[in-house]
């Protein structure tokens, strides 16, 4: 009798994971370069197969221990039984059957998401599964893991349901998590799935477009139509109207929502997918006025009026904002920039804490909560615009006279944040908030941190700061909305993380054998994450105590980890004070 037990599902699945984190990694960094986690696989056998072990996970190192999955099956069957589509009933025997097959998938779905949620394994990621597609006697799951600090910094809607049963897009990142389990799942349908050298078979691009082509179905619900509203915002806003590319607003709900105050009303409502006849009427739109719109007709002029209680999620704003450029927003919560028919995360508002944080490590004597402020409201410039902060201020306006335009110093107000950053170049102000030049044309030399990817506004800001002899915090806003700051410090951390890390080396190192390969492994793999933090005593340490551990890892999987070496920017202000 053959006593081997299986630990795989099919051939080819550990190409097909592969090719599964590489799509993410690939379809994930175009939304933000620090989304992804990680990708893993999740098999439950469900037919009489001699030998094959019950649960699998590939790849058996993604975190979890395939244990703490014991009892999935107990856990699906109670999902199974107290699901409400239980109570719907089709006519047609096979429609039957393919419905009680959705509920029993979308039970064992369920199952793992408690099972990974109660785990505690990764408090810092938030876990997606795929719906499971029976595989070589197994019910697979791809579980997709995104950073859940970074997957909390975008702005979501809380409904995810309509009509109690319709599935709706809360976010892009929603829209493209669905879009990539998705087609994880069809690859898992195809024979010997992972056997060609990519699971997906479109562009991630194409993707990420039909992510925005599908989170734009939940403005659509909130009129009387979900499709089409894509395509139709791109159109429209590719249009000019006697050579101007438009700008304006469309509100979208549905027809007498108790926000929403109709001031003219067109006799016969136009199609939003008449596409040069709304591009007239968005000429007609104001700051006052804007285009009223159930998704599917445009009926009117109107404005918002009352308070509108953010917890229906029943009206959305499309804001064009020039050629082939426009936004989706809720509430003044801007969900998606879309330019050239690419969508984007749209980075609005910083978090104040960072911002704070740069300010603090950067500038003497500032007023933090005055900047916030400045820059809070600088966001809402339509064009981009630039603000820096410096501690030299004064002084910088005078050398910079002949290419700026000098102003006498004054305070900063809300009031005046959108006339001052309305022409081109930065707006320079001291710490305090004050303002000494406008419309400055930044210096400094070529740096290698510049990128042709970014636009002359941020590559400028880069130069500038590298070369200036006071300390400077520049707010870069770019067109599409995005913010960054430069420098970009990297976030402070405590010491004694790094110190526990190297005690844990230590100790493995002080073993004999049995040495844990896991423990190593997530060691290592962490303090090559933060690598930036690692001076040269550490970098030396950790890589000395390394050599003398890989010898005796009894595996035959061995991670090859390179030397760390310190980072020349790396210094103490990196730590948290009073650690």
């Amino acid at each position: 009798m053959n006593n081997t037990i299986k630990y795989f599902m099919w051939g080819y699945q550990k190409h097909f994971v592969s090719s599964a984190i590489a799509a993410a990694q690939n379809i994930f960094k175009q939304l933000d370069v620090k989304l992804f986690h990680n990708v893993f696989l999740i098999g439950i056998l469900v037919e009489d197969l001699e030998d094959s072990y019950p649960i699998c996970i590939e790849p058996e190192d993604c975190g979890y221990n395939i244990k703490i999955f014991k009892n999935i099956k107990e856990y699906a069957n109670h999902f199974e039984a107290i699901d409400e589509e239980n109570n719907v009933f089709h006519s047609h025997p096979v429609a039957q059957e393919r419905h009680e097959q959705a509920i029993k998938n979308k039970s064992y779905q369920k199952a793992i998401k408690k099972i990974i949620r109660e785990s505690n394994n990764l408090n810092d990621v938030v876990s997606f599964v795929s719906l499971p597609v029976k595989v070589q006697g197994y019910m697979v799951c791809v579980v997709l893991q995104l950073n859940e600090k970074c997957y909390s910094n975008y702005y979501s809607l809380n409904k995810d349901k309509v009509d109690n049963r319709y599935r709706i897009s809360t976010s892009l990142i929603d829209a493209t998590i669905k879009e990539y389990l998705d087609g994880c799942a069809d690859a898992l349908l195809k024979p010997d799935p992972g056997s060609r050298l990519s699971i997906l078979n479109r562009e991630y691009e194409e993707i990420i477009r039909s992510a925005g082509r599908r989170l734009m179905f939940t403005p659509g619900w909130a009129g009387n139509t979900i499709h089409g509203l894509y395509d139709a915002c791109n159109m429209i806003s590719s249009l000019k109207y006697e050579g101007i590319d438009g700008n304006g607003k469309m509100l979208i709900s549905s027809r007498g929502h108790s926000n929403i105050e109709t001031i003219i009303e067109l006799e016969s409502p136009v199609s939003v997918n008449n596409y040069r006849a709304v591009r007239k009427l968005l000429e007609m739109s104001s700051s006052e006025f804007s285009i009223l719109s159930d998704a599917n007709k445009i009926y009117g002029f109107g404005n918002l009026t009352g308070n509108y209680d953010q917890n229906k999620e029943n009206l959305f704003s499309i804001n064009f904002k020039g050629y082939y450029s426009w936004e989706l927003e809720h509430d003044n919560h801007k969900m998606m920039f879309v330019k050239n028919g690419k969508p984007k995360l749209s980075k609005t508002v910083i978090e104040k804490s960072k911002f704070k944080n740069s300010v603090k490590r950067i500038l003497n004597n500032a007023n933090e909560e005055d900047l916030w402020e400045i820059v809070i409201e600088a966001t809402k410039q339509k064009h981009g615009t630039m603000i820096v902060i410096s501690n030299g201020a004064k002084d910088e306006a005078k050398r910079l006279k002949n290419q700026s335009t000098k102003i006498k110093p004054i305070q900063i107000t809300n009031k005046i944040v959108n006339m001052l950053t309305s022409i081109d170049g930065a707006v320079l102000i001291d710490p305090k908030g004050v303002c000494h030049a406008i419309g400055v044309i930044l210096d400094g030399m070529a740096s290698e941190k510049g990128t042709s990817a970014r636009g002359a506004r941020y590559n400028s800001a880069i130069r500038y700061i590298e070369t200036s002899n006071y300390p400077t915090l520049a707010v870069v806003i770019s067109e599409d909305s995005t913010v960054n700051l430069i420098p970009d410090l990297m976030p402070q951390i405590s010491k004694s993380r790094i110190i526990e890390k190297i005690d844990i080396l230590e100790r493995l190192q002080n073993e004999e054998d049995n040495i844990s390969v896991k423990k190593f492994n997530h060691t290592m793999d962490w303090l090559t994450n933060y690598s930036f933090y690692l001076d040269k005593d550490m970098c030396e340490k950790i890589n000395t105590l390394k050599k003398e551990i890989q010898p005796k890892l009894d595996t035959d999987m061995k991670i090859l980890y390179p030397d760390l070496t310190p980072n020349e920017e790396m210094n103490e202000t990196y730590f948290i004070e009073n650690d």
